[in-house]
């Protein structure tokens, strides 16, 4: 099974233009950079970024060969495709942690916060409303109905899903919380905190059911009884840390408590 965590950072030695797979002399982007810092981080020397650090030259060409003579990678051609970004992003997990990813800088894809919503299909009409309030507050949303291609299993729909966004909004109700397909995504989102160290899961009751058992501690956000701009603060505030109104309480200060 393929490890979303390698694919979420992937992007960050990727052309923002789905349709550029490769990163080639000529291009200019946000991952050129992340690039030469990678490359220098794995004492790759020759770099010289003097002029222009988001342009892919020569310079940048020849440094990317030698990582891939030094490390094995099956084509050496000085080219940044699929393979390369993941023997790259490997080595980085293998000499730091992932939390290395914090010194780099965010592409263009990831502008925005996402979040891909989990959910039970008995839940859609409900799903639909906090989907697209997300995305007329500035949360680009990741669901199945729009991300997931066909012709690909669902697994490998959901850790592409996954890869792809900053946070999962697990959607718990009786309806989802023993399904097999919320299961999973929540199980992978476990798996991909565990390994960050930092927590990607987010937790949405819209009924009375519980927490999962492992998982009882966890704060989650509870919908019953408020409306839909209030849950959605609290999703912007776990998903974005935009802050929370402040509750506001009436008192009069010469009675007493």
């Amino acid at each position: 099974m393929s490890d979303p965590l390698i694919k979420r950072y992937q992007q960050y030695f990727r052309h923002p233009d789905d349709d550029h797979e490769i990163l080639e002399i000529g291009d200019r982007a946000i991952a050129c950079a992340n690039l030469r810092r990678a490359l220098t981080m794995l004492d790759i020397n020759g770099i010289n970024a003097a002029f222009d650090e988001l342009l892919y030259d020569e310079a940048l060409r020849e440094a990317v060969k030698t990582f891939q003579v030094r490390f094995h990678h099956r084509v050496s051609d000085g080219l940044t495709g699929p393979g390369t970004r993941e023997h790259l992003v490997s080595e980085l997990f293998h000499r730091f942690s992932p939390s290395i990813f914090a010194r780099f800088r965010r592409p263009e894809t990831l502008s925005q916060r996402s979040v891909f919503i989990s959910y039970s299909s008995a839940d859609r009409d409900r799903v639909n409303k906090i989907d697209q309030w997300l995305r007329d507050n500035g949360i680009r949303v990741v669901r199945d109905c729009q991300f997931f291609r066909a012709g690909t299993t669902i697994q490998e729909n959901i850790i592409r899903a996954v890869a792809n966004a900053d946070k999962i909004l697990a959607i718990l109700s009786a309806s989802s919380k023993d399904r097999d397909w919320p299961r999973f995504e929540r199980e992978l989102a476990e798996q991909v905190e565990s390994k960050l160290g930092s927590p990607v899961l987010v937790y949405l009751c819209l009924d009375d059911v519980d927490l999962p058992a492992h998982d009882s501690t966890r704060l989650a956000i509870q919908s019953k009884g408020k409306t839909l701009k209030q849950v959605g603060q609290e999703i912007l505030h776990a998903v974005a840390d935009v802050p929370i109104p402040q509750w506001e309480y009436s008192y009069d200060e010469n009675k007493t408590i």
